[in-house]
């Protein structure tokens, strides 16, 4: 399967309307935040809707304010000059990105791409500085999730220079599962990346991706249908990280 090429339709295209609270005061950044609280941010925080494809924020884009999902799937990527994706993370419903250059005043350093149809509510950047300064609630929760990227981004940096393919795909998953899975046996993901986006996440090509995805299957494992992807036995899986030079 190929990888979703970016459609470049301008942000202004999208237009504005006020988001509902219910809508968005779940998402993980208002976690410590009282409700009433949230909800007086209504009339503030803007409600976008992209399609699947189409390209939401540009690598180098100067325009400031945090986003949420509120609903579909995302990915953060890049491009090298000859064309190779580099993707970063998948974002889904009750996360949020755009934060770092809502702090640094930098320019985007990725691309945000929508990988399904997807609903967001965005802060303006004069809102994002009001709660800077008045809200240490927000400010916590931003904290706490800036440690745990940096953290995510040494793992894969060490997967990347240390591990196998077949490994990181393993881990991969296993991070995916572990997320969705409710009683730590099984987990049911979905939609589930395709074999691109996979490759593209862990620096590799799809090809090796398919052949994990292929062997994992034979196994038990794992059974895909469609773009739900059943993970059959969660401490099998474990296992195959353990066993083939992965950390868990």
């Amino acid at each position: 399967m190929k990888t979703i090429a970016p459609s470049f339709a301008p942000a202004s295209s999208h237009t504005p309307k006020e988001a509902s609270p219910k809508d968005y005061r779940a998402n993980r950044v208002f976690r410590h935040m009282l409700q009433p609280e949230v909800e007086s941010l209504a009339g503030a925080i803007e409600h976008l809707s992209y399609d699947k494809g189409e390209m939401i924020l540009q690598r180098h884009d100067q325009e400031g304010g945090i986003y949420l999902l509120l609903e579909g799937v995302l990915l953060a990527n890049q491009y090298a000059k000859s064309g190779r994706e580099v993707g970063y993370r998948r974002i889904t419903p009750g996360s949020y990105f755009g934060e770092i250059s809502a702090i640094d005043g930098l320019p985007r350093s990725v691309n945000i791409v929508a990988l399904e149809d997807s609903r967001i509510a965005r802060l303006p950047q004069s809102l994002v500085r009001r709660l800077f300064d008045e809200s240490p609630r927000f400010m916590k929760a931003l904290l706490e999730d800036m440690a745990g990227l940096a953290r995510s981004l040494t793992d894969r940096l060490f997967e990347l220079t240390a591990v196998s393919v077949a490994c990181r795909v393993d881990i991969e998953l296993l991070r995916m599962a572990s997320a969705a899975s409710r009683d730590g046996r099984q987990a049911v993901i979905n939609p589930c990346p395709t074999h691109a986006e996979l490759a593209a996440l862990l620096g590799s090509q799809r090809e090796p991706v398919t052949r994990e995805l292929n062997r994992l299957a034979g196994l038990g494992i794992l059974r895909q249908t469609g773009r739900t992807l059943h993970v059959l036995d969660l401490p099998a899986l474990t296992d195959e990280v353990e066993r083939i030079g992965g950390e868990v």
